[in-house]
């Protein structure tokens, strides 16, 4: 049973910054009435598991583990654990402090702990034989909070069946569930995936219940969750540019699929308009996939189409490989079992397709050439059983072949239900804009009445304020987002007072209160920070605009309670807000060019140890995923001046372009893989590297045409293989030039690099050279090249070398 000394009191296992949150509000959280969810939990057959054992050792193996990882689970969600009682908790979502989605929170913490003790449970039975299992119950309703005390302990009354209900939820449930009631979905819709269980009896109600198994995270965890839209100023301005996409929608959902590219600059409302449009009640029966891109992203191949496949098949971050296999082959089965050649090309893209499969061994033109259909017709073949509307956010930082699958999912959705939605900023130029399907919606800044609108919504009517609205009619230029940015800085430099919609000077304004560009706007936010809530804010910024909060805590040394404080006062400030809260915490900055200034304000010595302590952190977070990390890891090795590591995953990212025929993002990182290579010591291996990086880079340039970068950079290889002494390496180099001088036409040299590589296969001990073909013949003064057979096929240097010698090198 529960170690009373452990958990005598809430205060002895309630995480710091909880505690002191509810004791610094007590006063105002006491006699309140609050709508909560509450939860139970339970080890299943606990007397049992006790019998024929020491009771101290049963504590320390079975109940103080499952005890701790449920209360981890709790807190993780920000719930109050109100009661310990032997095996089980009780906690509370929503009270003492108030949680806007207590609901969802309850639910995932339900789910959190069914997985970490089934984990633990799983270690028990392989080291002592004991099953070890616990039930979750939840239901939704209201309390009173009477009071408070000292220790945390909390005297309520409860309303109706509210904790009643959780009680018996937990006691019907199956060891390994998580059962709940329809007050709960209600609440929780389309956060959570349940399956209904239909009306039970309970006893001491006189009807039965309509209970549910909470199975899993929804679709609605991202970053336009609930979290995501608190604090959203009113819509407005942008009716028109909404009525045209439902004008495109109306078009797609009657088989004339359209393409809709925003296009506006930054920070003028592209991501809020397809909020909106998406959040509207004219799509409740249309599936909704979204994916967005980060400019470090842009040199892996397919992210966002891997995003909206994710999505698609319902694959989380702690998915493995065999679990993904599951569920993308039922998806297909289940959608039509005709596409099923299309599974080798999709498991590749989420890299779940098993290592010695043929299509991992394709040439990349061949690759791409699967991928491309394998994608468009799983998202047509979904347009004939529901509409679907596809959104990939900030196209200008997107990948090769993303844009080259983009293009033909547009040619193919002409007679679909297909509504693909892009936006990007005014300098990029999409090739799609011929299609008949395609319409471009372009964002300009708010005109003055639309402005006014705002600024009604943001300040209010107060009289007073009418030089402020003047004032920022001039500086914002009609950008939504620079008004309210300024008028945030204004509330938190006590110019303003009040809240939002009824704002009123509190001090004398002048221009000199405000910055004269956003970005002083931001820099001057930034710094009225508290120190250590700035600093926390500058290692989000280096990490990206997505911030895992493991990767952050990883990074920043704090403890999980300083932590979750400090996230609370930037989520408070409005810097931050939860993007994902299952399965992982995630937290993205309310704006990219928030991140931008706070990423610029940290002095470089800084920002280059942060960035090489991500690559740290990553490597130990996603020790089995590293694949699918090489292109962040890249990019903060590079900043992080790590130099040996930053050659390391460039070269890893521009391999695994140039599998998916991402050939100018190869090229890409094998440049930059090159000029990191230059800075390093100069030594044997960093010449070596330098050498094979260049003949990688050959094959990428050859199929992109590029015969005098080719040229080149085999040029620069022959330098570093005669530095290196390596009559091998000058062998090969030799063979290649050949190869590459013919296709130029330059035979007199191509005669000669011939020439020198034959010289050079005859010398003792270098194995694997003869030129054929074309066919070289030599005699005392000429060589002669067939240029005929040259045609047919690329030369090969070779030379039949004993069994023992080195393998065979091709051109």
């Amino acid at each position: 049973m529960a170690d009373i000394t452990r958990f005598g009191s809430p205060k002895s296992y309630t995480p710091q910054h909880l505690a002191e949150r509810i004791l610094t509000s007590r006063a105002a959280l006491e006699g309140e009435r609050k709508q909560v969810t509450v939860l139970f939990a339970d080890i299943k057959g606990s007397m049992e598991l006790l019998a024929d054992r020491d009771a101290e050792a049963a504590q320390k193996l079975l109940f103080d583990p499952v005890l701790d990882r449920m209360i981890e689970a709790v807190h993780r969600y920000e719930g109050t654990v109100h009661r310990v009682m032997g095996d089980g908790i009780m906690a509370l979502f929503g009270a003492p402090l108030a949680l806007e989605d207590h609901a969802v929170r309850a639910c995932y913490a339900g789910l959190r702990m069914q997985e970490t003790v089934s984990r633990y449970g799983n270690e028990v039975q392989r080291s002592h034989g004991v099953q070890v299992a616990i039930r979750v119950g939840l239901n939704s309703g209201e309390i009173v909070v009477r009071a408070i005390g000292n220790d945390l302990h909390m005297d309520y009354t409860v309303v109706g069946q509210t904790a009643h209900l959780a009680s018996r939820m937990e006691q019907i449930a199956n060891p390994g569930s998580v059962l709940t009631t329809a007050d709960t979905v209600g609440l929780a819709e389309g956060y959570i995936a349940v399956r209904p269980l239909g009306p039970v009896p309970v006893k001491g109600l006189a009807d039965p219940v309509q209970i549910y198994e909470v199975t899993g995270a929804g679709t609605a965890r991202t970053r336009l969750q609930a979290a995501a839209g608190r604090g959203l100023t009113r819509f407005v301005g942008r009716d028109a540019q909404l009525d045209q996409l439902f004008r495109a929608q109306q078009l797609a959902d009657h088989g004339r699929g359209q393409v809709v590219a925003i296009v506006g600059e930054a920070g003028v409302g592209k991501s809020r308009l397809v909020h909106e449009f998406l959040h509207s009640q004219d799509m409740a029966d249309w599936l909704i996939l979204e994916s967005s891109s980060a400019s470090y992203d842009r040199a892996a191949p397919y992210l966002p189409v891997i995003e909206l496949l994710r999505r698609y098949f319902r694959i989380v971050v702690h998915d493995r490989t065999h679990v993904i296999r599951e569920k993308i082959s039922n998806g297909i089965l289940t959608l039509d079992p005709t596409l099923q050649d299309s599974l080798p090309p999709l498991l590749d893209l989420l890299n779940a397709l098993n290592g010695g499969h043929p299509f991992r061994s394709l040439d990349p033109i061949l690759h791409r050439q699967y991928t491309y259909p394998a994608v468009t017709r799983l998202l047509l073949r979904q347009t004939s059983v529901q509409p679907v509307v596809a959104v990939v956010e900030d196209l200008h930082w997107n990948d090769a072949l993303t844009l080259g699958l983009l293009i033909e999912l547009v040619v193919a959705a002409q007679n679909s239900r297909l509504f693909l939605i892009v936006t990007y900023r005014p300098d990029y130029r999409d090739e799609w804009r011929d299609q008949p399907n395609y319409h471009q919606l372009c964002l300009d800044p708010l005109a003055s009445e639309k402005l006014a609108d705002l600024l009604q919504a943001l300040l209010g009517s107060d009289p007073g304020l009418a030089a402020l609205n003047s004032f920022l009619v001039e500086r914002a230029s009609g950008n939504p987002f620079f008004v309210e940015e300024i008028v945030r800085s204004l509330v938190d430099t006590g110019v303003l007072q009040g809240t939002r919609g009824r704002y009123s000077l509190a001090k004398p304004f002048s221009s000199v209160d405000v910055p004269p560009t956003v970005r002083s706007v931001l820099a001057a936010r930034i710094d009225a920070l508290p120190a250590a809530g700035k600093r926390l804010l500058e290692a989000a910024a280096v990490i990206g605009h997505d911030v895992p909060v493991t990767l952050l805590q990883a990074i920043s040394g704090l403890t999980e309670e300083r932590l979750r404080a400090l996230l609370d006062s930037l989520l408070a400030a409005e810097f931050l807000y939860p993007m994902q809260l299952f399965p992982d915490l995630q937290y993205t900055f309310k704006h990219s060019l928030t991140q931008d200034v706070t990423y610029s304000g940290v002095l470089h010595e800084r920002r280059r140890d942060i960035h090489a302590r991500v690559v740290d952190a990553i490597e130990e977070l996603y020790t089995d995923r590293l694949g699918e990390q090489v292109e962040r890891l890249a990019h903060h090795a590079m900043r992080g001046e790590k130099q040996e590591k930053a050659v390391h995953y460039l070269w890893q990212a521009a391999g695994k372009a140039a599998a998916r025929s991402a050939l100018s993002d190869a090229w890409a990182c094998f440049e930059q893989a090159l000029s990191v290579v230059t800075t390093l010591p100069e030594s044997q291996s960093a010449m070596e590297q330098a050498f094979e990086i260049r003949l990688e880079l050959r094959q990428v340039l050859r199929q992109l045409g590029e015969g005098r970068q080719m040229l080149e950079q085999l040029r620069q290889a022959e330098a570093i293989a005669e530095q290196l002494k390596d009559d091998r390496r000058r062998g090969q180099v030799c063979a290649f030039m050949t190869t590459v001088l013919s296709g130029l036409d330059e035979l007199d040299e191509a005669v000669a690099t011939g020439t020198r590589a034959l010289e050079i296969a005859e010398r003792p001990g270098i194995c694997g050279f003869a030129l054929s073909p074309p066919a070289v013949s030599s005699s005392r003064t000429t060589i002669g090249v067939n240029m005929s057979a040259w045609s047919r096929s690329p030369p090969t240097i070779s030379r039949r070398c004993p069994p023992t010698g080195p393998t065979n090198i091709s051109a």
